[in-house]
């Protein structure tokens, strides 16, 4: 990690992260926790662990939401 201070992550960093937590997975993809945890538990999304901390890979995020089913709209009778 380049470092500008002690501490401060550089400006390349903050824009384009490797990883993130599952807090703001879920922010980014505009999903709720419950959801980033659902896609966890059921093996759709892949985190990892370094000591207690979970984090996912923007990759995995990225093939996580690329997986998702399109949505298709229900045409009611006398929509044209």
């Amino acid at each position: 990690m380049i470092q500008s201070n002690k501490g401060e992550a550089s400006d390349a960093e903050r824009l384009n992260p490797l990883a993130m937590t599952i807090e703001e997975a879920a922010h980014v993809a505009r999903l709720s926790r419950s959801t980033i945890y659902l896609a966890l538990r059921d093996g759709s999304l892949t985190a990892r662990k370094v000591g207690r901390r979970t984090i996912i890979r923007v990759e995995d995020l990225r093939q996580f939401l690329a997986a998702l089913p399109a949505f298709e709209s229900q045409r009611v009778d006398g929509d044209v």
